[in-house]
Formats: structure tokens, C-alpha cells, sequence
């Protein structure tokens, strides 16, 4: 196991160095070194400092939080389709973002705290939906009540959008498809202590969400308030996601696919997964941006879409599986 973590510690090193490196402007290891030495021009700098590395450090963030959120998640629901993007989180906040970019502001440190707004707004109308008085919380309920919402949501985002002035229309519309373009330090700051806050708590109570694998009758004969344990997990996974998508936009199914294939490294629900599961987003949002800029030769494809043409057939892959068991 620890073979195989090192390995995917590796990949993620080299997604985070192509990501810096890859351009219009090609930044080779001989010019990594001239800056450090500080005998590398001006211009070299710029682009390193003040557009790449900073570019690299969002997508390498965003994949940590879509990752640790999507584990939270497919744990907490027992169920492998459940994700951010799928149960209306990511669009709830993405409304609520975009309400503020297009009509107050253009961004500001406010950014994750409108997404999380925006985020449990979504999970409490799904979370009302699925509930019923004085039953346990229905796990399958809160699926179907997530996608229907996600749908009214998305509905809403759209008829926003085209209220919007023409320069905050493209603006907005380029964001919604999860373009990591035009990162600054600022935004860095402003979104690295909800991650790390929130990534920290999920990690230290990942040994809890085993409980809900033993049933439900088993865990309260445990003493575990099942209703306590998952809207502790239902939080976190929300204010991961919903932090993040202020700056990147809705980047659908990385939390999704990161934690499927977390799992089928490690082979179980741990803390070595919930790792992997943040460092596989990582590598996913890095890989996703770097190579939407190399596919066209003017202008670039965001990374949002990128991974929406791996992440959507493996979403129904994995619908259909569940329909044949």
C-alpha cells in the first residue's frame, strides 16, 4: 500500500510541475533553476509567479476539496453515485456566486463563505424533501431529492445569466464551466484556511464513517446517533465543495471519480483513501487544466469540460451497473 501512495504522490508531483511548465510559454527545468538563482528574466518571473504557480496551487486545492468532499459523501450516503456536483451543492453555490459576481462584485474574500451559504441553502431544500417525521434520514431519498434540485437549480443559474450585462454574461459563463483562468495569491488565501480547516476535521473523524457500513441497527445498538454522524459528514463534504466553486466553478464529477479510484488502490474506507481520495483530485483538476490548454492552438478548453467528458460516461457506467445488480 504504501508502494502505491508513493506512486500516486509522484503523479501528482509531476501534474503540479506540468502544470507550471506547460503554456504558450514553455518554462523548462533550466529556467526553473535560473529562478531560483535569480538570473531568470523578468518576463520568466511574471509568468511563473504571477499566472502559473498560482493557477497550479487553485487546481492543486480544488482537487483536494472536490476529492475529501466526494469521500464524504459516497460514505456517509453508502451510496458510489453521490457527489457535489450530482446531489445540487455545487450548483447551489454556484447560484448564489454568481448572484454576487454579476450583480455586486466581481470577487473578494467573500467568495467561499457565499459559496457555503449557497451550498447549505441547497442541502437543507434537499434535506427537507427527503425527509420524514420520525423516521431515519433515508439515504436513498436524499439521491433523488439531490438530482431533482441540482435540475431546479441549474434552471435558475441559466434564467440568472441571461439578465447579465454582456461583459459579465462571458465572464460568468466561462466561470460556470470551470475555468481556472486569472488566479491570484488573494484568491489563494482567501480559500487555503476553509480547506484546511475543514479537511483537517474530516480526516480526524474518517474513522466514524465505518459506523454507517454496519447498518443501521447495529450502529445504534453502538450508541451512534446516526443522525448526528451523517449531518456532521453531510457539513464537511458541503463546505468543501461549496468554498471551492467560488473561484474554479462547477468542476462536476471530480468528486465522483477521485474517490473510486482512491478506493480501488487502497481497497477500503480509511484515512489512506480519504488521502488519496484529495491527492487523485488533485491530479485530476491539474491534469484536466494543463491539457485543455494544448488542445486548441488559440485560446483554451476549461478544465470543468475536460473532465466532464471522462467524468459523465463513468457516472452512467456506474447507473447502469446498479441497475443490472
Amino acid at each position: 500500500m504504501k508502494k502505491k501512495v508513493i506512486i500516486v504522490s509522484f503523479v501528482l508531483i509531476a501534474a503540479f510541475l506540468a502544470s507550471v511548465m506547460i503554456g504558450k510559454t514553455f518554462l523548462s527545468f533550466r529556467v526553473l533553476l535560473d529562478m531560483l538563482q535569480g538570473i531568470a528574466s523578468s518576463s520568466q518571473v511574471l509568468t511563473l509567479f504571477s499566472f502559473r504557480l498560482p493557477r497550479a496551487c487553485l487546481a492543486l486545492i480544488a482537487g483536494l476539496a472536490f476529492g475529501f468532499s466526494g469521500f464524504a459523501l459516497q460514505g456517509v450516503t453508502r451510496n458510489e453515485l453521490a457527489d457535489a456536483s450530482i446531489l445540487g451543492i455545487n450548483n447551489g453555490a454556484g447560484l448564489f456566486v454568481i448572484v454576487y459576481l454579476g450583480f455586486y462584485a466581481q470577487g473578494s474574500y467573500l467568495l467561499p463563505l457565499v459559496g457555503v451559504i449557497g451550498g447549505l441553502s441547497a442541502a437543507l431544500l434537499v434535506y427537507f424533501i427527503a425527509y420524514k417525521y420520525r423516521q431515519l434520514l433515508s439515504m436513498e431519498r436524499v439521491i433523488l431529492a439531490g438530482i431533482a434540485v441540482n435540475a431546479g437549480l441549474a434552471a435558475g443559474t441559466l434564467l440568472l445569466t441571461v439578465q447579465l450585462s454582456k461583459d459579465r454574461y462571458s465572464f460568468v459563463t466561462s466561470w460556470l464551466s470551470g475555468a481556472i483562468w486569472g488566479t491570484s495569491w488573494t484568491q489563494i488565501i482567501s480559500l487555503l484556511p476553509w480547506v484546511i480547516l475543514l479537511a483537517g476535521a474530516l480526516f480526524w473523524t474518517v474513522p466514524l464513517l465505518n459506523l454507517l457500513g454496519f447498518g443501521e441497527e447495529q450502529a445504534i445498538s453502538l450508541g451512534v446517533s446516526l443522525t448526528r454522524l451523517r449531518t456532521w459528514f453531510l457539513l464537511l463534504a458541503v463546505g468543501l465543495a461549496a468554498s471551492t466553486v467560488g473561484f474554479t466553478g462547477n468542476l462536476a464529477f471530480v468528486g465522483l471519480l477521485a474517490p473510486h479510484i482512491a478506493k480501488g488502490i487502497v481497497g477500503k474506507e480509511s484515512r489512506t483513501a480519504c488521502v488519496l481520495s484529495g491527492m487523485i483530485g488533485s491530479i485530476l483538476v491539474l491534469a484536466s487544466d494543463t491539457i485543455g490548454r494544448l488542445i486548441l492552438t488559440s485560446g483554451e478548453i476549461p478544465a470543468g469540460i475536460i473532465i466532464s467528458l471522462v467524468g459523465a460516461p463513468y457516472f452512467l457506467y456506474l447507473l447502469i451497473r446498479q441497475k443490472a445488480q
